[in-house]
């Protein structure tokens, strides 16, 4: 009988180059400045940047607060 592992990848590893997509690129492409973009406001649609990726990634704040903290290092790369 065969057994299948299964890995589960880190979330945070996961979605910082989807939150710099999101809250960054696409603002950035659209003309908007980069200390404007909800990566750098920690704003999106009038709420907190942190709760709004906790919630689209299913993410506790802590976790989001460290994926958006990455996807801010990368930029500043």
């Amino acid at each position: 009988m065969a057994v299948t592992t299964f890995i589960m990848p880190h979330p945070i590893a996961d979605t910082h180059s989807t939150i710099l997509e999101a809250f960054f690129f696409s603002h950035i492409d659209r003309g908007v400045g980069a200390d404007a973009t909800p990566l750098f406001t920690l704003i999106e649609e009038d709420q907190r940047l942190c709760t709004v990726v906790a919630a689209r990634f299913q993410l506790s704040e802590t976790e989001a607060e460290a994926a958006i903290e990455t996807a801010r290092q990368e930029v500043w790369l």
